[in-house]
């Protein structure tokens, strides 16, 4: 008699995985995974293991860390120093989920990070809510298409599927943004779970209407203080730093097809994005990025010639390749103080000690806000405009696309010779700081009720 082969949940998850890399669309595949683990949890929920009442809590944290994403490691610190204070003397077991290897700060190379029990997400963040008391969605890049729905997936189907095995589960801080349709109702089917808290007014009203119940928050890096030496930057100079990106090649996809063609021919790609994804590519993403390089240049050699020092910023690991190509394009020597070559803490403080601030990237605005520099954003997406917006500082930014981005910048940091400009500029920038820090408290005081302290 054939009884049929029992596959272990390590073949069934290794089939999974190849399903989803080779799959013509594999976020939607991801998604569809994501939610078929998330059924099951639910028609069956894993109640074991509950933490009995003196012991350390188990913190899952779910994230971007480990990609040397600045703004992504500034909240998961800031989180984990906050879960640290809030439960001593008792010291919590914090698990991080990693997406590198870029641990250049001592409380994150210190934390424990998870080892996937199975090779497939889906199935790994199964078994891993499985031993936790509480589930942290910590990446604010939550609920949006920008940069991977496969991402999107983990944050989202990751308090979902802790919510579902009755695990308390939190996402802290996020926001939101355009949504792909497979995205959208990805999000609508798991509107009920977990405890949403948004950093924003608007990102909560774009998640009401999609039935997910939030709460105010703030974005958990406002507690952040830079060290007083920047780096190998010298005190005293107008520094302006810029903080460039590639806003263009967004999203990542999963090609598992093109990434063995290159592995077989031992090639590389300046657009493969780990071992299974792409940026995305063409010529007209190509002139879009050159003409913002454009813009940004010019910012640079105007401010240049006002007296300041233009220092380039690489928030992120994968901004070292836009620094690059934005130094060649000024006829002077530039720094660049980037991630990789230099610590988080190094690239935190040029920005916090700088004059004033041109950013594409988001937590570039917060720590010059949250330290009192003036910042312009060249928003490639909605989150820089809508920080600036709620601080009452919307002329502070365009559009990384918009063709009189330049102007409005410098435009804007000509006001500053004005001294009362400056000064209320800096004074919104305290108010709401205050308010945001305040905010983080208090979610800080509904993490210690869930845990029970």
């Amino acid at each position: 008699m054939d009884w049929g082969i029992v596959e272990s949940p390590l073949e069934r998850s290794l089939a999974a995985l190849n399903r989803y890399a080779s799959a013509s669309a594999p976020d939607e595949v991801f998604l569809d995974d994501m939610q078929q683990r998330i059924g099951a949890a639910r028609r069956a929920p894993d109640r074991d293991g509950s933490r009995a009442r003196g012991d350390a809590p188990r913190v899952l944290l779910l994230g971007y860390s480990g990609a040397g994403n600045t703004g992504a490691d500034l909240r998961t610190i800031e989180t984990i120093a906050q879960l640290r204070r809030l439960l001593a003397p008792c010291e919590p077991r914090i698990t991080l989920f990693a997406l590198g290897d870029c641990f250049d700060h001592p409380l994150l190379a210190g934390t424990p990070r998870l080892t996937p029990a199975l090779p497939y997400l889906p199935d790994a963040l199964d078994a891993a809510v499985r031993d936790a008391d509480l589930v942290l969605n910590v990446e604010g890049s939550t609920y949006t298409s920008k940069f991977s729905d496969s991402l999107a997936g983990v944050l989202i189907g990751g308090i979902a599927l802790a919510h579902a095995h009755e695990r308390p589960a939190i996402a802290y801080g996020v926001d939101s943004g355009r949504m792909s349709v497979a995205l959208t109702r990805f999000v609508a089917r798991n509107a009920e779970a977990g405890e949403i808290i948004c950093r924003n007014e608007a990102a909560r009203a774009q998640l009401a209407s999609l039935g997910v119940r939030t709460h105010a928050g703030a974005d958990t890096a406002w507690t952040y203080r830079a060290p007083p030496e920047a780096g190998n930057v010298a005190q005293g100079a107008r520094r302006v730093a810029l903080c460039p990106n590639n806003p263009f090649w967004w999203p990542v996809h999963a090609d598992a097809g093109r990434a063995r063609e290159l592995d077989a021919r031992g090639e590389a790609s300046p657009f493969r994005y780990g071992p299974l994804y792409f940026h995305s590519w063409d010529a007209a993403r190509a002139e879009a990025y050159h003409a913002y390089l454009d813009r940004f240049a010019r910012i640079a050699i105007e401010l240049k010639a006002q007296g300041y020092t233009p220092v380039l910023v690489g928030m992120e690991q994968l901004d070292r390749s836009a620094c690059a190509d934005l130094a060649a394009r000024v006829p002077f020597a530039i720094d660049t103080v980037a991630r990789g070559p230099h610590t988080l803490d190094e690239v935190a403080a040029t920005v916090a000690h700088a004059t004033c601030v041109v950013t594409t990237r988001y937590h570039a605005a917060v720590l010059a806000m949250s330290h009192g520099v003036p910042v312009f954003g060249l928003s490639m997406d909605t989150r820089i405009e809508r920080l600036l917006s709620e601080a009452g500082c919307a002329q502070w930014s365009a559009a990384c696309d918009h063709e009189d981005g330049a102007d409005a910048a410098l435009e804007a940091i000509a006001s500053l010779r004005n001294g009362e400009v400056r000064t209320a500029l800096i004074a919104a920038y305290d108010d709401y700081a205050r308010i945001q820090r305040a905010r983080f408290d208090a979610m800080g005081e509904r993490l210690r009720a869930v845990l029970g302290g």
